[in-house]
């Protein structure tokens, strides 16, 4: 029997060879398997403005080339992609904070389809940039800088990125605790920073906004009258206080002749020395200048004061220059 049937098997392939016919069976039969994918994302924990990469690990069909096979990919976050071809990786950025599923969708040249599997989790988790940054001053003198201060930098931060806002940024190490930028014109700038660490940089934190503005008032000085204006000795230390509603005063400006009878007399700094005139000690003074403290007064002590008509010229200048009102001041020594 087992003859018979080889024999009848044979005369069936040769009359089909005889006739140029192929078996019916091999175009016939459906494609009706799906393909399969094995995927991967290199980070699954972001912060905001990160990004990860999907990696084909492994696409196969048992009919269609991989080049054949469509893979769709939604991110989760509402966008979506293709790997064409024998693309093997696609990267994708997440802008905001939240949890964030990851699909992939094989197909092939049939339409069959199922979703890829993934060798670790599929779940992205975005959070917000950490870090605590701090504007100290909102409000900023052009001339003066604009200060960022920084603590709670991640341990595997490599770079932070300080973005002024103004075209320019600063870059520093994650152990840096302040940052300072000159502003040369004035508006309102808003001021953002990156974070860098394995999985990217991040997108851009703002962290508040710095108004810059031109110094352009001048300062004020006032002389403090002593108690006992008549008195030589109250004299011997001029005292003062400055007001400035801009960058500060930088110095204070004192010059010092006095009458004597007949004859007048400029102070040089260190000593009194006799003019011919009125107007030569007006050209010879010497102005001393001072800074004011911390709180705003200001004093200047005179050698070798005596009785007299002492004539006191004082004036302010701040940090941009700004001149105050020059002032002076007549008092009769008598004491």
């Amino acid at each position: 029997m087992g003859k018979a049937r080889s024999a009848t098997l044979a005369a069936i392939v040769a009359t089909l060879i005889a006739a140029g016919g192929t078996p019916a069976y091999a175009e016939d039969v459906p494609d009706v398997t799906a393909p399969v994918g094995r995927y991967q994302l290199d980070f699954t924990n972001l912060w905001d403005g990160q990004g990860a990469t999907l990696t084909a690990l492994e696409v196969s069909d048992d009919v269609s080339a991989q080049s054949d096979i469509t893979q769709y990919v939604e991110w989760g976050d509402g966008n979506f992609s293709y790997l064409d071809g024998d693309e093997k990786s696609e990267w994708h950025r997440y802008f905001n904070p939240g949890s964030y599923t990851v699909k992939v969708r094989v197909t092939d040249r049939a339409g069959n389809s199922s979703a890829g599997v993934f060798a670790d989790t599929s779940t992205v988790t975005v959070v917000k940039t950490p870090g605590t940054f701090k504007i100290v001053n909102k409000m900023v003198w052009i001339g003066d800088p604009a200060t960022v201060t920084l603590a709670d930098v991640p341990s595997d931060v490599t770079k932070v990125r300080i973005w002024w806002g103004d075209g320019k940024e600063s870059t520093v190490s994650r152990t840096t605790r302040e940052v300072k930028h000159y502003y040369t014109s004035q508006t309102t700038w808003s001021v953002s920073v990156m974070l860098t660490n394995a999985a990217g940089e991040t997108y851009g934190r703002e962290i508040g906004d710095i108004n810059t503005a031109y110094d352009e008032s001048a300062p004020q000085v006032w002389l403090t009258k002593p108690r006992k204006p008549a008195y030589v000795s109250s004299w011997r230390t001029i005292n003062g206080t400055v007001r400035d509603r801009g960058r500060g005063t930088t110095a204070v400006g004192a010059a010092f002749i006095e009458q004597r009878g007949s004859r007048w007399y400029y102070y040089t700094g260190k000593k009194w020395v006799k003019a011919t005139s009125l107007n030569q000690a007006l050209k010879k003074t010497r102005t001393i200048a001072v800074r004011p403290t911390a709180k705003n007064t200001w004093k200047i002590k005179i050698k070798g004061l005596k009785k007299g008509t002492l004539y006191v010229f004082y004036a302010a200048v701040d940090k941009n220059g700004n001149q105050s009102e020059s002032k002076v001041k007549k008092q009769k020594l008598t004491r």
